[in-house]
């Protein structure tokens, strides 16, 4: 089962748009973590546990992990191989460089992670993204509008030659490509995210920015997840740190759970 069979059962099952981020922060986990010798992979493990009845999928952040090291990667490996194989995991690593360093990103991504997905950058245009199209299954989620202040320099830009938004173009490269795509939006762009779903209307896309980065949930989902749409709405630190005590995995389901059930309430209305 693919990625996006995977997101249809789990949006089934749950009823929301739920999405996991984990972004295991040494200095925001309980004091017990910092004698483990793989606290990272212990801290998600109980998350993954504590949330996997409320989430449409798992979104390891690859930085937490490789600024380990090595055992940073091993214990994403660990972690990985316990995530229920019904949750889709998208690894968010925000890969893109020329053709054949793309192809091994995607191979070390889709091959030796088993991903079911990966957020890519498209900057450096059509060859860059090809390779991770070429694994049968997996969905890249391309940067198209990303949360951070920044995004402003160059993402909504308009092009001289062309008269259209930078990201209109990363939107329009992507419908040539062979196969199915996802497309990063921000929450923080809640009132362009209609004219995203105007130009890509089937793309399933990945919302960060809502919790602790302050995106309006209500007026995301009405936006991306309209008509029933294919959407997951990530939400990492409001979820992971509800708690920074040992009942943190208690505290992380407790809220997860609240964001399922109010995702499944307004998507109702």
């Amino acid at each position: 089962m693919g990625f996006l069979e995977k997101l249809q059962a789990r949006r089934r099952a749950t009823g929301a748009l739920l999405c996991v981020g984990l972004d295991p922060d040494m200095t925001r986990m309980p004091g017990s973590f910092k004698m483990s010798a793989q606290p990272l992979y212990e801290f998600c493990s109980q998350i993954v546990k504590a949330t996997s009845a409320y989430a449409c999928a798992f979104k390891p952040n690859l930085a937490f992990f490789e600024a380990h090291g090595s055992n940073g990667i091993a214990q994403l490996e660990r972690l990985l191989a316990e995530i229920p194989s019904e949750i889709p995991t998208i690894l968010d690593g925000k890969r893109g460089d020329i053709g054949n360093t793309s192809r091994l990103y995607a191979q070390f991504l889709f091959e030796h992670l088993h991903g079911d997905a990966a957020t890519v950058n498209p900057y450096l245009g059509r060859d860059a993204l090809e390779p991770f199209f070429g694994f049968p299954g997996c969905v890249p989620f391309v940067l198209c509008l990303t949360s951070n202040p920044g995004s402003a320099d160059i993402q909504t830009v308009t092009s001289a030659d062309t008269n259209e938004r930078v990201y209109h173009r990363v939107i329009h490269l992507l419908e040539r490509m062979p196969g199915p795509f996802g497309l990063v939006v921000g929450a923080r762009h809640a009132s362009l995210i209609e004219d995203v779903r105007h130009h890509a209307s089937n793309a399933p896309l990945l919302v960060p920015g809502i919790g602790a980065q302050g995106g309006d949930l209500e007026a995301t989902l009405k936006a991306a997840a309209a008509n029933g749409a294919p959407a997951l709405i990530n939400v990492s630190r409001d979820i992971l740190y509800a708690s920074t005590g040992e009942d943190f995995a208690a505290a992380a389901a407790k809220k997860a759970q609240w964001y399922s059930q109010e995702m499944g309430r307004l998507l109702q209305q």
